[in-house]
């Protein structure tokens, strides 16, 4: 396993710990239960954190986890030389609602973010597919872009942790590469905000259904500051808005409607396709709210428009069902969205799914 950048930046690693390579060595050891020993010294604090709690919360997880033992060769702590306060740039909703709160409408220099980051660890691809590597570099220069709009420096850190967390699955503990990414600049780094994909009242009603699934969903509200060490501070940020009302947040930001990227596929130029789920959860709330327009230079609004029925019948069929969804639906309805009954929602759904059905049949008989 390793962890890089650029070569100008050679300084901020920690290179005295293997902080870095102890959180997916330890999942994957309870995965495939095998005791895991680091033939190195790590921060004491972590190892506390991840003897006491952190393994604790990985076996709960997941049904294929079992405990194991953990041990290291020793302790070193790092000595901090850099006054880094930083979050990952990704343009989505999340990241961009970080980034306004901690950096737009924060003041006060202990918590304002000075630094962004863009990690390859998985996020991008499998580590075997030779796409993987282009697409890491063509979403640089998209990040690139929209950090240089907001005076920001971004800092690249490449792995090949997702070499071994693919083994098991990106979206199960893909989370736990990027926070040891992070970590392997705590020299640097002293607090580091990572964004929430749940707020609280969703993570009392769903975290259950990410079990075995997304270790960010089930845990990431509660984990992160486990991560922390002596020296860096790993927070937890964004739990306070649900998706929709995040949009809503920066539905007013011009850097937003410049740069907004939620896109699943992402059509060249980081333009987002207006057909996938991610779009369609972030287009619905800004249809609700009377703000998309604002957002038709990264959004193609007559795709959207022409599959907004469908994708909203198929969100209300699924509504109690999937979190994401369901708190779409109810934020459009409470902003006064006309949508259509369930029932109506279901049976259009069904019908779009047959007639889906058919034309593949069709296809396929020649």
């Amino acid at each position: 396993m390793w962890v890089a950048v650029e070569e100008k930046n050679a300084d901020m690693l920690a290179d005295n710990v293997y902080d870095p390579f102890v959180l997916v060595p330890v999942m994957l050891g309870m995965y495939y239960k095998q005791d895991v020993h680091i033939e190195g010294n790590i921060s004491r604090r972590l190892y506390h954190n991840m003897s006491h709690y952190l393994m604790n919360i990985f076996d709960r997880f997941s049904d294929r986890t079992s405990p194991i033992k953990f041990t290291v060769k020793g302790f070193d702590s790092v000595e901090q030389t850099g006054n880094l306060i930083g979050t990952g740039i990704s343009c989505g909703v999340d990241s961009l609602v970080t980034i306004y709160d901690n950096y737009i409408n924060e003041t006060d220099p202990n918590f304002r973010i000075n630094s962004l980051f863009f990690v390859n660890c998985g996020t991008h691809g499998d580590f075997e597919d030779e796409a993987t590597e282009k697409r890491w570099q063509n979403r640089i220069m998209l990040n690139r872009t929209g950090a240089e709009d907001l005076g920001l420096p971004m800092y690249l850190i490449n792995s090949n942790l997702h070499a071994f967390t693919h083994k098991i699955g990106e979206r199960v503990i893909g989370y736990l590469a990027i926070y040891s990414c992070v970590l392997s600049l705590q020299r640097y780094i002293k607090r580091y905000y990572t964004s929430s994909n749940y707020s609280y009242d969703e993570i009392s009603c769903y975290t259950n259904m990410s079990r075995n699934y997304d270790i960010d969903e089930y845990c990431g509200s509660f984990m992160p500051h486990l991560i922390s060490t002596e020296c860096f501070e790993l927070v937890i940020d964004g739990c306070q808005y649900t998706r929709a009302e995040k949009t809503e947040r920066i539905s007013d930001w011009e850097f937003a409607q410049k740069h907004l990227n939620v896109c699943v596929p992402c059509l060249d130029g980081g333009r987002n396709c207006s057909n996938c789920s991610k779009c369609i959860w972030t287009l619905i709330p800004l249809e609700a709210i009377g703000k998309i327009e604002s957002f038709k230079d990264v959004f193609d609004l007559n795709t959207y428009r022409r599959n907004a029925f469908r994708w909203k019948c198929y969100f209300l069929s699924n509504h109690g069902k999937d979190r994401m969804q369901t708190s779409v639906m109810d934020y459009a309805k409470a902003h006064g969205m006309k949508l259509p009954p369930k029932w109506v929602a279901k049976i259009v759904w069904f019908m779009y799914r047959v007639l889906r059905k058919l034309k593949l049949i069709k296809f396929t008989m020649g």
